[in-house]
């Protein structure tokens, strides 16, 4: 029997994250609000199938969800929202930390890239995992930025945070400030910027996007009195840059540049540490900000927060932020729908 060719909508895989934490309920909950407004997107969901329907009952949500028994049969449904069954997590205790959990989870991610990999989704959106639960699993990986970049085999990659009106480069995630410090290296700011501009244009069709370099040091050292990174590192950095003709500019002192930001001037900056980065964002967008990973051969967003064990089964959980990424994900893949090279 000829097999059907997959539909012409865009599809999102969807990786149900910990189930011991908030992962099933905010993914039910943003895709009952989208219900209206997805006539042209297809959902699916990587997770089980009678634990999303067990939460469903729970909270009295609508739950016409597709059962899809493996990534093969994903190439002929043509549904709009479907589950790819990984077995009942019916066992699983909510905000309990377990290899269980995080090996549950390490497998949705896994069978989620495979759906794009053999081109039956378009992107990704990630539910939160807990990191020591895929460390006691096994898997020995920071979080999932750095396990998704070994899965597709990409050496380059960096966190933009999205909300408001920022789109935010983080230079370095989870180090100490000191290791920040030390991370500011000319070859890394480089690579940061350089994975920054070709996805503003690739994905956000921005055609000569504006960036912003944040300065490391108060008053981006004011020339040299309250640090020399500025002038020994960033400003080379910068310059040599703006030769080859790109719109960039700084080290900006971050306590202004972000206000200017704010106002539409760039169209993404370079936070160089974690903090510097987030605090405004989160001010701004706390409970709308995304996670945008760049580098990857695919579209790959995330709610700005964790599995929030503390409210876990108390349906309690807010879903905007899954509904941003959800939304941002569709936005991105929808600018450049392509096959995957991997």
């Amino acid at each position: 029997m000829k097999k059907k060719q997959r539909t012409s909508k865009l599809r999102l895989a969807i990786s149900m994250g910990d189930p011991a934490g908030i992962g099933g309920e905010v993914i039910l909950k943003a895709l009952h609000r989208l219900d209206k407004k997805s006539e042209s997107v297809a959902y699916i969901v990587v997770g089980s199938f009678e634990y999303l329907r067990a939460l469903a009952q729970r909270w009295a949500i609508p739950f016409c969800y597709h059962r899809i028994s493996s990534v093969p049969e994903a190439q002929t449904w043509t549904g709009s929202k479907g589950i790819l069954d990984l077995g009942d997590y019916a066992r699983v205790p909510f905000g309990k930390i377990s290899a269980t959990c995080g090996a549950l989870a390490v497998q949705a991610i896994q069978t989620s890239v495979d759906l794009i990999r053999n081109q039956w989704a378009d992107a990704l959106v990630t539910a939160p995992i807990n990191k020591e639960a895929i460390h006691r699993s096994g898997c020995h990986f920071p979080g999932h930025t750095e396990l998704l970049a070994s899965y597709t085999h990409s050496k380059s990659f960096a966190m933009m945070m999205v909300g408001g009106p920022f789109r935010i480069v983080l230079q370095s995630i989870h180090l100490s400030l000191t290791e920040a410090i030390q991370n500011v290296r000319p070859q890394l700011i480089i690579e940061k910027l350089e994975l920054t501009r070709v996805f503003l244009k690739k994905y956000f069709a921005i055609h000569r996007p504006k960036i912003a370099v944040a300065g490391l040091n108060p008053h981006a050292s004011e020339n040299g009195a309250f640090g020399s990174e500025e002038n020994k590192i960033l400003k080379p950095v910068i310059q040599r840059l703006q030769k080859k003709g790109w719109n960039i500019s700084g080290p900006h002192p971050s306590d202004t540049l972000y206000y200017w930001a704010s106002k539409g001037h760039y169209d993404a900056i370079l936070a160089m540490y974690h903090d510097q980065g987030l605090i405004p964002l989160k001010l701004l967008a706390f409970d709308t900000g995304v996670n945008l990973t760049l580098g990857l051969p695919f579209v790959r967003t995330s709610p700005d927060h964790g599995t929030a064990f503390d409210i876990a089964g108390q349906g309690k959980a807010d879903a905007q932020s899954m509904i941003s990424a959800i939304q941002l994900a569709q936005f991105l893949a929808g600018n450049q729908k392509r096959a995957v090279p991997f």
